[in-house]
C-alpha cells in the first residue's frame, strides 16, 4: 500500500528537518514559548540530537525503532512467544493502554514491525513531521474547527484502508497519557476510550492483540497535567527523557480472534471489553 507525502492529510505537519516538541505553530504565543521553554528545560535538545543521529542512517522502518530503543539504552522486557503468536496475516488491531505517551509508542511501533513488518499508528498530529515515518502514522488532529474534522475524517479513511491492505493498525483508544490525581499520586487512570477501535474492528472484521504497558509517568508530570494543558504537553519531552536507561515491562495478551468478539454487542459494549482484557493484562507481571 503506497501513500503519497501529497496527500494533504499530511502535508500540513511535514518538516524538512523534523523537531521534537509538542508546541504547534498554530498555538497561542504563549503556549508555544512555555512548552518550548520547560521542554529546552528539561532536555529536548538531547532527546533532538539523538533522534538525528537515528536519522542519519538510511531509514528502513523496523530497524528505526530497534536503533530507537538501543540508542535511549531502555530495556524492554516481553514474552517472545507472545509476539511470535500474533497472526502475520488477516487484518489486526493492536490496543493499548497509554501510561508514557513517546515511550510506550516506540515500543509499541516497534513490537509490530517485529510481529508484522509494517503498520499504521494513530498519533497527535503534531508529531507527523517526519516524511519518513509519516506513510505510517494516522495523524489524530485534536485542534478545534472544521479543517481538523476533515483531516480526521481521512485519518480514519487511512486506517480502513490499511486494514484492507493486511497492514495492522495500532490504537491507544484513550488518545491521551494516563494521569493520576491533583497531588500526583495514587495510581494514574486512562482517560475514557474512544469507540474509533471498536469500529474498525467490526467493519474489517479485525482480529484484537490486547497489550498494556506496566507503569506510569512521574508525579511531576501528573501535577503539572492538572495545571493546564500546555504544561502537561511540555513534560512529555521530559517524561521520555527520564525514562532513557530505564526497564519497560510490557505485556501481550493473546490474540482475541474476531469471532469471539462480534457478538458482544455494539461499539460500546466491544470498547468496554476491550479495556478489560487490557486492564487484566496489568495483573500479570
Amino acid at each position: 500500500m503506497t501513500v503519497s507525502l501529497n496527500d494533504p492529510l499530511f502535508t500540513h505537519y511535514l518538516q524538512e528537518r523534523p523537531t521534537l516538541t509538542y508546541a504547534q505553530p498554530d498555538d497561542p504565543w504563549a503556549a508555544r514559548k512555555l512548552i518550548l521553554t520547560i521542554e529546552n528545560l528539561f532536555g529536548r535538545r538531547k532527546v533532538q540530537r539523538l533522534y538525528d543521529t537515528l536519522k542519519s542512517q538510511p531509514f528502513e522502518l523496523s530497524r528505526f525503532f530497534e536503533d530507537a530503543i538501543e540508542i535511549t539504552n531502555i530495556d524492554v522486557r516481553y514474552d517472545r512467544a507472545q509476539l511470535e503468536k500474533i497472526p502475520t496475516t488477516g487484518p489486526l488491531v493492536m490496543v493499548a493502554n497509554h501510561p508514557f505517551g513517546v515511550m510506550d509508542g516506540t515500543i509499541l511501533c516497534h513490537l509490530a514491525a517485529k510481529a508484522r513488518g509494517d503498520f499504521r499508528i494513530l498519533i497527535n498530529a503534531v508529531l507527523c513531521r517526519d516524511k519518513d515515518l509519516a506513510p505510517h502514522f494516522l495523524p489524530v488532529d485534536f485542534s478545534p474547527g472544521k479543517a481538523a474534522m476533515k483531516n480526521n475524517v481521512a485519518m480514519g479513511r487511512r486506517a480502513r484502508e490499511a486494514m484492507a491492505a493486511d497492514i495492522p493498525v495500532l490504537i491507544f483508544p484513550s488518545g491521551f497519557v494516563s494521569t493520576a490525581g491533583k497531588l500526583g499520586t495514587g495510581q494514574a487512570v486512562e482517560a475514557p476510550w474512544t469507540t474509533f477501535a471498536a469500529k474498525l474492528i467490526s467493519d474489517a472484521r479485525a482480529n484484537v492483540v490486547p497489550i498494556f504497558f506496566h507503569g506510569q509517568n512521574s508525579r511531576a508530570f501528573h501535577i503539572a497535567s492538572h495545571v493546564s494543558e500546555s504544561l502537561r504537553m511540555a513534560f512529555l519531552i521530559r517524561e521520555a527523557k527520564a525514562r532513557f536507561g530505564t526497564r519497560f515491562d510490557v505485556t501481550i495478551g493473546d490474540t482475541l480472534p474476531y469471532e469471539s468478539l462480534e457478538g458482544i454487542g455494539g461499539r460500546k459494549a466491544l470498547t468496554r471489553y476491550l479495556y478489560g482484557a487490557v486492564q487484566q493484562l496489568g495483573q500479570v507481571q
